[in-house]
């Protein structure tokens, strides 16, 4: 059930159909693709594929939100994750309501994974925990999407947590926005009838390439409906152990 939840988590925009994602632009075709191309662009490049490499080399803690233009979607998250050990534990309180009009629903849950194993439990609809042999992964593979990327270019750092920080914005071509539907769609998380048209999204690395922010707006449609969907990952902790243990 909780996986079922992971639109708002993962990717909030769903998938309308299948699509092979085509193979992987090299860096300098990257930079080329994009328009009025300069220094400043190899340079966000060059970031991103930074950031890209810091993000699995570490355990990491991670709050995320989740909003839509069309208030039907407000979602926060907090989780925290060790890609080497494959450990994940999590909270979620997403509330959502269709466009329809249905009545929105809120719904409370946790889930903890370890290896290929996830166990989850949420209210409604209760019952205690589930196990399953998948769990939620990254929320944003950065490093995947690197091959993607268009448009790329600098934007003013900030202070985040204490951190100084450098900016960079980006785009993902058509390839881009097919692999992140899939990755939604390979987690059951895909809504039918709809599907993203574009994604932009920022992100703010530290001195040691380590991502700090992320911030996404995804261009959707669902039922002819236009809309977007907001989400801001912050990440903090780098290097904080993660030790989770089965829950049953």
């Amino acid at each position: 059930m909780l996986l079922g939840l992971l639109p708002v988590l993962l990717s909030a925009c769903g998938v309308e159909h299948a699509e092979s994602t085509k193979p992987a632009a090299s860096p300098t075709a990257r930079t080329s693709k994009a328009k009025g191309a300069s220094t400043r662009v190899g340079q966000g490049v060059s970031l991103l594929d930074r950031a890209g490499a810091a993000v699995g080399k570490e355990p990491v803690h991670m709050d995320i939100a989740i909003t839509d233009s069309l208030g039907n979607i407000d979602s926060v998250m907090t989780m925290a994750a060790d890609p080497l050990n494959q450990e994940f534990e999590g909270t979620t309180q997403s509330t959502m309501s269709g466009l329809s009009g249905a009545d929105a629903v809120t719904v409370v849950g946790k889930f903890i994974a370890i290896g290929s194993r996830y166990w989850a439990e949420s209210t409604p609809p209760g019952g205690g925990w589930h196990e399953g042999t998948s769990h939620p992964g990254d929320p944003f593979p950065l490093g995947e999407l690197l091959p993607y990327l268009i448009n790329v270019h600098g934007i003013p750092g900030k202070f985040i947590r204490g951190h100084t920080t450098v900016g960079v914005s980006a785009t993902l071509d058509s390839h881009g926005v097919r692999l992140m539907e899939q990755y939604a769609a390979t987690r059951s998380i895909s809504p039918a009838q709809q599907i993203i048209n574009s994604i932009v999204f920022n992100v703010w690395t530290d001195p040691d390439h380590r991502p700090r922010e992320i911030q996404l707006t995804e261009h959707c449609v669902q039922e002819g409906h236009p809309y977007q969907v907001y989400e801001t990952i912050l990440y903090y902790d780098w290097g904080v152990g993660v030790h989770v243990a089965n829950p049953t």
